[in-house]
């Protein structure tokens, strides 16, 4: 089969074009009388002959024409396969693709938001329970804390103030003791001291000291001393005083009792 080259076809792009001389000028012209027409259309777009020399005729008439062909859509079928289009019947056939049904964005975004509202609600409830536990947790060690510094406080105050109870308590009772022995004790040491005054009246006798005895004092102290004289022949002379000591006077000899600084010392002690 001998193929002719009819030139470029009208319907072709720049490229197709372009393809189609660059394989005629390697292989050379199918149709000489179509050469300079040729000619004038790739100078027209730019290809200029490499200068080798144009293939023989003979030879090109065995060379496939690798120029696109040309299609007349006009002459297509509309079907291209009419014998199996009319094996199935248009029932059988399978029905167009449905019809996608609006989407309502507004009501999507509505939708949308409140899933996000309720997921953010969600996690921030989580979030608020955690810190919630974190801060009681928290509250009750420093509540232990608290309890446990107020406990030892308590303890020190408690033990500091036993300490100075006890003190006071001590010193109270103390001076009730002497308040409340003092006159028992006062009666006591001056019936002692009457006693010891009348033994060292009845020694200074014995060692013939005079007679006449000069007592000064209370009357009451005088009227003990008396009744521990026994000798009626020894004659007093009383000088009644204020004094609580009795002071007995024996020519050069004087005795004095001590009750009056025994009885300031138990005054400054029960002060």
């Amino acid at each position: 089969m001998r193929i002719e080259n009819a030139g470029p076809v009208a319907d072709e792009s720049d490229e197709d074009r372009r393809r189609h001389y660059r394989r005629v000028r390697r292989f050379g012209f199918l149709d000489h009388a179509a050469a300079p027409a040729c000619r004038a259309e790739r100078a027209d777009i730019g290809c200029e002959p490499s200068g080798e020399p144009p293939m023989s005729a003979s030879l090109s008439r065995y060379l496939k024409d690798f120029s696109a062909p040309k299609i007349e859509l006009t002459r297509m079928t509309p079907k291209y396969f009419p014998d199996l289009e009319a094996d199935f019947p248009a029932a059988d056939r399978s029905p167009q693709r449905p019809t996608m049904p609006e989407i309502d964005v507004e009501a999507e975004r509505r939708e949308a938001f409140v899933q996000g509202r309720a997921e953010a609600a969600a996690e921030l409830t989580l979030e608020h329970q955690r810190e919630l536990a974190e801060l009681k947790a928290r509250h009750a060690e420093e509540l232990d804390a608290v309890k446990h510094r107020l406990a030892e406080e308590t303890a020190s105050k408690l033990a500091a103030g036993f300490a100075e109870i006890t003190e006071r308590l001590a010193l109270a009772l103390g001076d009730q003791t002497a308040r409340v022995l003092a006159p028992v004790m006062e009666e006591a040491l001056i019936k002692r001291a009457v006693e010891d005054l009348a033994t060292m009246i009845r020694q200074g006798i014995g060692a013939g000291e005079g007679l006449t005895i000069t007592v000064k004092g209370s009357p009451v102290l005088f009227e003990a001393l008396k009744q521990h004289m026994d000798d009626d022949m020894l004659a007093f002379r009383h000088v009644a005083t204020d004094d609580i000591d009795l002071t007995v006077e024996m020519g050069e000899a004087v005795l004095v009792t001590r009750m009056a600084a025994w009885s300031e010392t138990v005054r400054k002690v029960l002060a």
